[in-house]
C-alpha cells in the first residue's frame, strides 16, 4: 500500500481564523498552543501499511485512496506528539483499524439495519471478552486489542474498555435513530456525538501516549474529569464541522449542523456558527477544568510524581484535541471533494463477513 506523501506538516498557527472548509464559518476558538508533530510518524506508518496486508484488509484500489485521502497518521502523530516508537505504532493501528470500522458503519449496511448492526457489535463485544475474531477485521481487532492492554495497569484496561464499548454501541443508537427516522435532540446528541467519535476512547489513549499509568483514583479528579469530557465533546463537534458535506452526501443526519437545520430552523451558515459557540463554550470549559486541576491535587495530598502525572496527562488530553484541529486542515479527506466518489462508498462494507462467506482476496 502506498504511504501518504510526505511527513506530518507543522500544525497551523494558533486561534486560526481562515474560513473553515467544511463550513463555510470561521474557524472555531482554539486557545491551545502547537506542538511538533510525533517525530517517529514514518516509522509508524510503515508498521501499520505492514499489518493491514498481514490481515487483508483495505487492499482494494479504493480502500487504498480512502486511506491515502484520510492521512491517518498524521492524526496520531498530531493528536500524540509524546509518544515512543513503540506506541505511536501501536496507537496509529489502533486509530487506522476505528477508521476503517468507523467508515463502515458510517456509510455501508451494518450501519443502516439495527439488527445487522447489533450482530457485527456482538463479534466485536467477543472480542472483548477475549474472541480470536472469526473475520480479517475482527482477528486484526483482536491482535491489536492485546497489544494496547499490555503492559497497562488493571485500572486503566477498565476505564479503556469501558470507553471502547461505549463507542460501539453509539452506532447502534444511531442505526435505530436511522430506521426509525428520528433526529435526536441537540444536548442528547452533544453527548453521544463525544462517544460516537471515540473522544473517550482516543482520550484515555493520550495517558499511553505520555508514558503515564495514573492511579484510578486520580483519574477520577472532578477537575480531569471535566477536562477529558470537554475535550471530547469539542473534538466530537469539530468533527461535525468539518464532515457535514461528506455525512449530507451519505444521508448521515447525526451531525449537529444538520440537527441544528433540523430542529431550530437554522441556515447552514447560522448551524456552523452556532456550534463554533459551542466549541468555544467547550474550550473555555477545559481552560477552567485545567486552572483548577492544582488545587484539587492538593486537596487530594497527590504530590511529588503523582501530581507531575496528572498535570501531564491534562496537557495530553489537551494536545490531544490540539492535535485533531490542526489535523482537519491537512487531510484530502475533509479539505478537498474526492472526483473518484460516486454515491455511498463500497470500500469497507464486509468489515464483519467470516472467512467461510468471502476470501482474503474479496476484501476491501
Amino acid at each position: 500500500m502506498r504511504a501518504e506523501t510526505g511527513a506530518p506538516h507543522r500544525p497551523v498557527k494558533e486561534e486560526a481564523q481562515d474560513a473553515h472548509p467544511g463550513s463555510g464559518a470561521p474557524a472555531p476558538r482554539m486557545p491551545i498552543p502547537p506542538s511538533d508533530p510525533n517525530p517517529f510518524a514514518l516509522r509508524a506508518h510503515t508498521a501499520v501499511h505492514s499489518w493491514l496486508a498481514c490481515f487483508a484488509i483495505c487492499q482494494s484500489p479504493v480502500s487504498q485512496r480512502n486511506l491515502r485521502r484520510a492521512r491517518i497518521t498524521d492524526t496520531t502523530a498530531l493528536a500524540y506528539p509524546d509518544a515512543g516508537p513503540e506506541d505511536l505504532v501501536r496507537l496509529t493501528q489502533w486509530l487506522y483499524w476505528t477508521f476503517i470500522m468507523d467508515d463502515d458503519f458510517d456509510d455501508g449496511p451494518d450501519g443502516r439495519d439495527p439488527a445487522r448492526c447489533a450482530g457485527a457489535l456482538d463479534s466485536l463485544v467477543r472480542v472483548l471478552d477475549g474472541g480470536a475474531g472469526e473475520s480479517p477485521a475482527t482477528r486484526a481487532f483482536a491482535d491489536i486489542w492485546r497489544r494496547m492492554l499490555a503492559d497497562r495497569s488493571p485500572a486503566w484496561c477498565k476505564e479503556f474498555r469501558k470507553d471502547t464499548e461505549e463507542w460501539f454501541w453509539t452506532y447502534y443508537e444511531d442505526a435505530v435513530d436511522r430506521a426509525a427516522g428520528r433526529y435526536p435532540p441537540l444536548d442528547a446528541y452533544r453527548y453521544r456525538r463525544a462517544r460516537g467519535v471515540g473522544a473517550h476512547m482516543f482520550l484515555t489513549l493520550a495517558e499511553l501516549g505520555a508514558s503515564l499509568d495514573l492511579p484510578e483514583e486520580l483519574r477520577h479528579l472532578p477537575a480531569l474529569q471535566d477536562l477529558k469530557r470537554a475535550a471530547a465533546e469539542y473534538t466530537g463537534l469539530n468533527n461535525d464541522l468539518w464532515s457535514v458535506a461528506k455525512d449530507r452526501s451519505v444521508g448521515v443526519f447525526h451531525n449537529a449542523i444538520v440537527l441544528l437545520e433540523r430542529h431550530e430552523g437554522c441556515s447552514p451558515r447560522e448551524a456552523a456558527d452556532c456550534v463554533a459557540g459551542m466549541l468555544a463554550e467547550c474550550a473555555e470549559r477545559m481552560l477552567t477544568a485545567a486552572r483548577e486541576l492544582p488545587e484539587q491535587l492538593d486537596a487530594a495530598s497527590a504530590a511529588g510524581t503523582m501530581r507531575t502525572d496528572v498535570l501531564t496527562c491534562a496537557a495530553a488530553y489537551q494536545k490531544f484535541v490540539r492535535g485533531c484541529f490542526d489535523y482537519y486542515h491537512r487531510a484530502d479527506r475533509y479539505t478537498r471533494p474526492d472526483p473518484q466518489a460516486s454515491g455511498i462508498p463500497t470500500a469497507v462494507h464486509r468489515l464483519f463477513e467470516s472467512d467461510s462467506g468471502t476470501s482474503g482476496n474479496d476484501w476491501n
